[in-house]
């Protein structure tokens, strides 16, 4: 005869099998919990966002810099071409027709993402420029030369409410570097405009960032000079 027997794990705590001993652990048989973890994980973006900038009528240029914490875009400074002046000089730059095309010209403007969130180790940032050299062209220096940028003005280009500080008005000195904008790590995609379109519109007679060329500087040919941009977490 077949001989069934119910047992209840939270009554017992032995069971007699043969004549040995079996414990029951209550517990372990009807526990009447369970813990089950979530996760999530994040990585630095490998798809670099868009320029965008405010004042372009399409929105977005090309792509950026992949990371999250790096510098987008900078515009390069063209001042033109002169005859040799027996006069001190200054001359403007023109409008950037790089970043968006010849037909979507912008002022001159530098732009940068931070989307590191405000972790351990995160928080305030600064942009600078530095002017690696003076001018020149390939064999003098423009001697005395002094390039010079009104005020920057900030700008979100995601269109959020947060903007982070610009510096004022500034002359580089060859070497030095110098502060141009600074944020506290929010997220987000920030530029520094220098200026609007149309204070470029003049035909370079005038414009928010100047070269000075002294009278006697300049010889003939074509000079350049390097501006190094560089984001770095604040100390």
């Amino acid at each position: 005869m077949k001989k069934t027997i119910t047992l209840s794990a939270v009554a017992l705590t032995t069971l007699v099998l043969g004549g040995t001993v079996i414990p029951i652990f209550a517990d372990s048989v009807d526990a009447g919990h369970w813990d089950t973890n979530g996760t999530v994980n994040f990585t630095a973006p490998t798809t670099p966002p868009d320029v965008t900038n405010p004042q372009a009528p399409d929105g977005t240029g090309d792509a950026g810099t992949a990371g999250d914490f790096s510098i987008d875009y900078a515009s390069d400074l063209d001042f033109g071409s002169h005859e040799i002046s027996t006069s001190n000089q200054t001359y403007y730059a023109s409008d950037d027709t790089t970043a968006f095309g010849a037909s979507n010209p912008v002022a001159d403007f530098v732009e940068m993402h931070d989307l590191r969130g405000l972790g351990a180790g995160n928080g305030n940032w600064t942009l600078s420029v530095t002017q690696e050299a003076q001018f020149n062209n390939g064999d003098l220096d423009l001697t005395d030369a002094a390039l010079t940028f009104g005020s920057g003005v900030g700008a979100n280009a995601g269109g959020g409410a947060y903007v982070p500080a610009t510096t004022a008005g500034y002359t580089l000195t060859p070497g030095e570097a110098q502060t141009v904008m600074t944020g506290d790590g929010t997220v987000g995609q920030y530029l520094v405009n220098y200026g609007t379109p149309t204070d470029y519109a003049d035909g370079g007679t005038s414009g928010p960032i100047s070269l000075y060329v002294p009278s006697g500087s300049a010889n003939t040919g074509a000079y350049t000079s390097t501006l190094e941009w560089d984001l770095e977490v604040a100390p």
